[in-house]
């Protein structure tokens, strides 16, 4: 995972640059929330798509979800047509989103997320985490805890015939959260950073090792490129809906589910939709944008490939979308 990782930051500098620049006036410092949808083994639809939303604290929980509920009442799949306001915000200065496309014919990028790539990474994780047990004796308790969920993946691992689909899915989601989390730690060196994401299988594995496993890997991350390392921040902390019995976060889960929705029904390189909604949402959102990013990831023979995928003029109508009629 921390070779797919590298790749994908190779393939996302001017990603970084563009959070940089678009976040410029934010100061350090702060705190952030990052919320993520996931539109993964649809076979009706072209891709799997992971979409991240990064969002500085600008105005309380309960405004912005107000904002959404009032202006964007539904998701996407019940949606006919896209609510303006919910574009609006997408496109104004306190969001920014990062989201990762791969082709339904890559099966998950089997090249890269193989059982035995995911078998030898866990042994090392578990090692990782005994090393800081022993420099870090106030947080034994929480890496106990950590290792036996390690251990119980691992486990699974092991057996003839693990659920391999869903593991793919969650050793890539926790890659693609790394990548996100660290690019706000590196541009903006957070206080805290609140990873929401919708409820999801992955997330119910082994009582949440995928929001261990994106911690693991952001902070090997971080150590690997050097200088100085805060360990009192960020503050990371990981929440979904319903998981602490009251809050269900559907306004802020919209926000990804627009963008994953959308990019899972775009087939490359015909730019064509399913549904009339989708042109609308794909040009308002992508096209020449400036805070709205998409990172490509897909198999070529015998190689997995990343590069970031910028959408330009001309704008996609929906004729030229290809939109095929009558489909609902």
């Amino acid at each position: 995972m921390l070779e797919l990782i590298d790749l994908i930051e190779k393939s996302s500098g001017t990603i970084h640059s563009d959070f940089r620049r678009w976040f410029g006036k934010y100061p350090a410092a702060a705190s952030w929330t990052v919320v993520s949808d996931f539109s993964v083994g649809d076979p009706g639809k072209q891709n799997d798509a992971y979409s991240f939303v990064i969002i500085p604290k600008h105005d309380t929980d309960e405004n912005i979800a107000s904002y959404i509920a009032a202006t964007s009442p539904s998701d996407l799949k019940s949606s006919r047509t896209p609510p303006k306001g919910l574009l609006d915000y997408l496109c104004c200065p306190v969001t920014f989103s990062v989201s990762f496309l791969v082709s339904r014919a890559s099966a998950s990028l089997r090249l890269a997320v193989t059982q035995e790539a995911m078998s030898s990474l866990v042994p090392e994780l578990r090692k990782i985490v005994a090393d800081w047990t022993e420099a870090e004796p106030p947080n034994a308790a929480y890496y106990g805890a950590l290792d036996h969920r390690l251990r119980l993946l691992e486990s699974e691992l092991a057996r003839r015939q693990p659920s391999l689909n869903l593991l793919r899915r969650i050793f890539l989601v926790t890659s693609f959260a790394a990548v996100a989390l660290g690019m706000v730690n590196d541009a903006k060196s957070p206080i805290s950073i609140r990873w929401i994401s919708d409820r999801d299988a992955m997330f119910d594995r082994h009582d949440g090792v995928a929001f261990d496993l994106a911690w693991l890997l952001f902070q090997i991350m971080r150590r690997r490129k050097g200088g100085v390392v805060d360990l009192r921040r960020p503050q990371i902390a990981f929440a979904s809906p319903g998981m602490d019995g009251r809050t269900e976060y559907a306004e802020f889960v919209r926000m990804p589910d627009f963008l994953a929705g959308t990019l899972a029904d775009i087939k490359l390189p015909q730019m064509m939709f399913t549904h009339r909604k989708f042109p609308p949402i794909f040009e308002r959102l992508l096209v020449d944008s400036p805070n709205n990013a998409v990172v490509e990831l897909r198999e070529d023979d015998d190689r997995v490939m990343s590069r970031r995928v910028g959408f330009g003029l001309p704008t996609v109508s929906v004729e030229r979308a290809g939109i095929k009629a009558g489909v609902d």
